[in-house]
């Protein structure tokens, strides 16, 4: 006997249908298989099938343009094995992860004058003097960080090192303090790149600060929603062109200096602010507390280890101490210039842009700074974009955030945690009018407190694991943990009665709602889990299956053949209130479904469901310790006024029977053609 073609069905190519044929000789015959054109599944193993792109092919018009626009918005989507190439390598990641650390600079140096001129203008000497003192801070930090990657190499933020080391409730107050320093920076950011563009070009756009920023915080939403490579690809030009332009004005500003021709602000006029408090330690520790708005972000390169590319310990290192240097060397630079030069804190221009005129003149150099000065302030958010949906997976798969924070879409990013951090900044921004100055009291308390917890976490993990070189790290996590528990203790009673209060009740206020939401799972485990080690066995006795029923329909008859998979004997249900039209009914299931019980539940007066759910808990109780399987058959709505045609007894049966002991409801979905 000859045969062609394999009878047996491929896992590869889902079910495939052979079809016998007749052969040359008589009584031989042979089999023609049909495969697929298009795959939807490849087989990996017995009993492992991975879904091909045709899986997910549209099956309508409607769906098609949908994912149109989607991949126009996007891009395609990304399988998990293409991870890898969506890593950054360091110049993509000093744009991603430092855009927030970089751009700090741009008002960092205005927010100390702007705290020290309420002393007077001659007080303005003492800018330089904070500055070096922070800029030792941040070394501190920068090289504590170093330690953190280097004992953390796939990923050490402070929510990881303080949950590792110190317990739940350390991390919990890491975590929630980086979750609001995310939240501030996005909106600092923003309204910051918004004033050095009201700056340059004054006029009605001051008025709409608001609406600006909430366009820009959209636009970097949809760019981060494309993944982490492309927004990187997007981000790279303008922080490079912020950096050589902010290089170039120290160069050029200082050395002007050095030559005895050093640049002079002009056309800014002081502004005329009473004397309201002597120089006093209150006063310092609040303009150190603004300057330090320069640290902020410092933190998110540790945050963001596994999106480097291999080794990504080492890139994530180097990539750290670049950026560390080029903030302190902008940060002093800045200072340096703004006294040399006599700029002035003022309403209506920044002391960047002052600065910027001043060395460059009021040509296209200048117009090209304070457009890379915007662009940096408003792409600094983008640091928080990357390491906020992070941080809400790794809380969400601990159970302390809802779980769909924990899952990547298409584009392989965070796409509930982007959404969710440009809602809130945007609301956050309409509060405080889009304002730098209302909003920087607010800023950096959180990423002070996570990063004081996560160096701590380090010292008790140095001591702890006694590894190599684990006395340094000790000592130099030590002095990094000191240090910034001193800053925030400084920012907490500097700024408490300028809004500090209230990010002081709100991340509290945060934990509880995370310890509230892992409760919440906890229990849901508890009520629905099955523990490991108990065996479920076969039911002790044959279960019964119901189908309510109005009519002989195609939907009727597809939740028949169903039932029949499930149990031998089948109950078709039918309330009314016209007996003999239930008698024809039930002699049209006879001739036409044979074998089908038919019970008739009269309804003397008229009301239809209420019976029919006495009817099931009648039997489930006379039924002992068996189950009541009742099946809803359901016509699927293909336009959504068809629910509004049609009554909903379907759905009124199954909101009375869940979770009545005894009786399983489950729905049967018919789709017509």
């Amino acid at each position: 006997m000859s045969t062609q073609g394999d009878a047996r069905p491929d896992p590869e190519a889902g079910a495939d249908e052979p079809k016998s044929l007749a052969g040359r000789h008589v009584g031989d015959r042979r089999v023609r298989v049909r495969r697929p054109a298009v795959r939807p599944f490849r087989y990996r193993g017995p009993g492992v099938l991975t879904a091909q792109a045709a899986t997910f092919a549209p099956r309508g018009p409607g769906e098609a343009a949908a994912i149109r626009l989607r991949r126009v918005l996007f891009g395609r989507p990304l399988a998990t094995d293409e991870e890898h190439e969506e890593r950054l390598g360091k110049v993509k990641a000093l744009a991603v992860f430092s855009s927030d650390n970089l751009s700090s600079v741009a008002y960092a140096t205005e927010s100390i004058m702007f705290t020290l001129i309420v002393a007077g203008s001659a007080l303005l000497w003492l800018t330089m003097p904070i500055s070096i003192v922070i800029v030792a801070v941040f070394g501190i930090i920068v090289v504590s960080y170093r330690q953190t990657i280097r004992a953390y190499p796939h990923g050490g933020g402070s929510y990881i090192v303080a949950r590792e080391n110190l317990g739940t409730t350390a991390s919990l107050v890491a975590g929630g303090a980086l979750l609001v320093d995310y939240v501030l920076t996005v909106s600092v950011s923003v309204a910051a790149g918004v004033a050095a563009i009201t700056s340059a070009f004054p006029g009605p756009l001051a008025d709409h600060r608001v609406e600006i920023a909430a366009v820009f915080i959209v636009g970097i939403m949809l760019i981060n929603l494309r993944g982490i490579r492309e927004s990187g690809t997007i981000f790279a030009l303008p922080t490079y062109v912020f950096l050589a332009t902010t290089l170039g004005l120290i160069t050029f500003g200082l050395g002007r200096t050095l030559l005895g021709h050093p640049p002079t602000v002009t056309g800014v006029v002081a502004p005329d602010v009473p004397v309201v408090e002597s120089l006093g330690l209150l006063l310092l520790m609040r303009a150190f507390a603004d300057g330090c708005s320069a640290i902020t972000g410092v933190e998110a390169i540790s945050n963001g280890v596994p999106a480097f590319r291999r080794p990504e310990w080492r890139n994530a290192r180097l990539t750290l101490t670049v950026m560390g240097a080029l903030v302190a060397v902008m940060f002093l630079g800045i200072s340096a210039l703004a006294l040399v030069a006599g700029a002035s804190p003022s309403p209506q221009e920044t002391v960047l842009s002052q600065l910027g005129r001043a060395v460059f003149g009021p040509g296209p150099v200048y117009y090209v700074f304070q457009l890379a000065t915007m662009g940096i302030l408003v792409l600094a958010a983008n640091t928080a974009f990357a390491d906020f949906p992070r941080l809400a997976s790794f809380l969400a798969r601990d159970g302390f955030m809802p779980s769909r924070f924990a899952y990547r879409g298409e584009r392989l990013a965070f796409g509930a945690g982007i959404v969710a951090l440009a809602v809130v900044a945007i609301a956050v921004l309409a509060a405080f009018g889009g304002r730098v100055e209302a909003l920087i009291p607010l800023y950096a308390i959180g990423v002070f407190t996570s990063i004081t917890v996560s160096q701590t976490g380090m010292v008790r993990h140095w001591w702890r694991e006694r590894g190599a070189g684990w006395r340094p790290g000790i000592v130099i996590n030590g002095v990094g943990a000191v240090a910034c528990a001193i800053v925030a203790v400084i920012f907490a009673v500097a700024k408490f009665a300028l809004g500090a209060w209230l990010i002081i009740v709100i991340i509290p206020a945060l934990i509880v709602a995370m310890r509230f939401v892992h409760r919440q799972y906890e229990r849901r485990r508890l009520d629905v889990g099955v523990e490991p080690e108990v065996v479920i066995g076969p039911p002790r006795r044959s279960q019964q299956v119901f189908l309510p029923v109005a009519d002989l329909t195609r939907d009727v008859v597809q939740s028949v053949k169903f039932a029949r998979t499930m149990a031998e004997h089948v109950t078709a249900i039918h309330a009314t209130d016209d007996v003999a039209a239930g008698e024809a009914l039930r002699e049209r299931f006879r001739r036409q479904l044979p074998g089908i019980d038919f019970v008739i539940v009269e309804s003397p007066f008229r009301k239809l469901v209420r019976p029919l759910v006495r009817y099931f808990e009648h039997i489930a109780q006379g039924d002992g310790e068996g189950v009541v399987i009742v099946l809803l058959p359901e016509v699927v709505p293909r336009h959504w006024w068809e629910r509004f045609l049609y009554n909903d007894n379907a759905h009124r049966i199954r909101a009375e029977l869940l979770g009545r002991p005894g009786i399983l409801v489950a729905d049967v979905p018919y789709r017509r053609a």
